[in-house]
């Protein structure tokens, strides 16, 4: 119980961090790319690496997720980051669900030097655009 109540208020704790963050960031710091231009992109064989910031259980879920994405959840950028060093040079798509929490990952990215773009709207977006597409890139 003890323990619940530690991980709660750690959650909370970083959520208002989060929040103040973003509410004291202009939004000219994080660029964006919608759904139908990544997709235009993509189709033109673009250079670019797919970052993917949800849960592992979102991963494997009913959304799906963007084939050749890599997997690094928010709660665990801060720690990981240094596994996209490679990429530094390279145009990095940040998504999740809805935008939310890439646009967070974003903004941490842009902070240590990478070329971070968010996703609008993240794969719910990206699955309302390819309805009924029968040549989608989501896995």
């Amino acid at each position: 119980m003890r323990k619940s109540i530690i991980i709660i208020t750690i959650f909370l704790f970083a959520s208002l961090v989060v929040l103040g963050f973003l509410q004291s960031t202009p939004a000219a710091k994080f660029p964006n790319i919608s759904a139908p231009e990544l997709k235009a992109k993509l189709d033109m064989n673009a250079d670019l690496v797919l970052l993917d910031v949800r849960t592992h259980s979102e991963w494997d879920g009913p959304l799906g997720h963007l084939s050749g994405a890599l997997l690094i959840p928010l709660q665990e950028l801060n720690t990981r980051f240094t596994e996209l060093s490679s990429f530094k040079t390279k145009e990095i798509v940040v998504y999740c669900r809805s935008g939310n929490r890439s646009q967070v990952a974003t903004a941490i990215l842009r902070q240590k030097g990478f070329n971070a773009i968010n996703m609008l709207g993240g794969m719910k977006e990206w699955r309302a655009l390819l309805a009924g597409d029968t040549n989608q890139v989501v896995k």
